[in-house]
């Protein structure tokens, strides 16, 4: 496998290479640095993860959505080792993990990650040789993860009253999975109605912003324009004042006073 070529890949198509643990180097270096990666097909190989160092890539990876392990050699320490990084991952959203011989213990393991995931909505455990109790730990992971998920569990152990309480659990879910959905369309429409009345005070708001300003400036200029009308009467008035205290004035005024005198006293 060639590092160059494959961090580039979206998806990657490894099925029947006859991989072991030992020969995951270049893929584990990929999965941990590639910014792309989000389909990942490993079905029919030897590969355990009982090294931890796939799970532990796995772990830190933000971009895979699928993981197929379908047929490989994952048993209980692969099991263990995966969970571990179930716990971490919130990007992976399918995982095969049929026919790898995970038994009840390992299902376990499994189902204690399942509580915590966020991001797993389905995950295949057929032909793994799982029994009652590990279903029953399965089945209660289910129902106490708020997200919605989807669990196979055929061609295992399993007894028919506990394949009836996973389909319950499951008929539930997927329930209530639609409540949700419908409560997110309902919070949606409710989101953009607020919205719309956001915007519309918020416009209310500026129109009322602007008036106040028109009525500001117009207080302003009605001030501006008494306070000139006032200075003006001022200045008439000084003038008015100026004219009557004027000497040439009062001597017209006193000697057109004294005409009149005579003028009244003549025959």
């Amino acid at each position: 496998m060639n590092y160059q070529d494959l961090i580039k890949k979206e998806i990657l198509w490894l099925d029947d290479k006859e991989l072991y643990d030992e020969d995951m180097g270049v893929l584990v270096k990929v999965v941990q640095e590639s910014e792309v990666l989000e389909g990942l097909l490993l079905c029919s190989n030897h590969i355990t993860l009982a090294d931890g160092a796939f799970t532990s890539a796995l772990a830190q990876n933000h971009t895979l959505r699928t993981l197929n392990l379908y047929n490989n050699k994952i048993g209980v320490e692969g099991a263990k080792c995966l969970a571990a990084a179930l716990k971490v991952n919130s990007s992976l959203q399918q995982l095969h993990l049929g026919g790898n011989h995970i038994g009840d213990k390992g299902s376990q393991f499994l189902a204690d990650s399942l509580v915590v995931n966020k991001g797993l909505s389905k995950i295949w455990l057929n032909r793994n040789r799982i029994g009652d109790n590990g279903a029953h730990r399965l089945a209660n992971a289910l129902a106490c993860n708020y997200v919605p998920k989807q669990i196979a569990l055929e061609e295992n152990h399993i007894s028919c009253d506990m394949k009836k309480t996973i389909k319950s659990i499951h008929t539930f879910m997927a329930k209530r999975k639609r409540e949700t959905r419908r409560n997110e369309i309902v919070i949606a429409r409710k989101d953009k109605e607020i919205r719309i009345k956001d915007e519309e005070l918020a416009s209310k708001s500026e129109e009322l912003t602007s008036k106040s300003e028109q009525i500001a400036s117009l207080e302003a200029a009605i001030r501006l324009l008494k306070q000139q009308q006032q200075q003006c009467n001022t200045r008439k008035e000084k003038r008015v004042v100026a004219c009557l205290d004027t000497p040439d004035l009062v001597s017209e005024k006193a000697g057109d006073g004294n005409k009149r005198r005579r003028v009244s006293r003549s025959p």
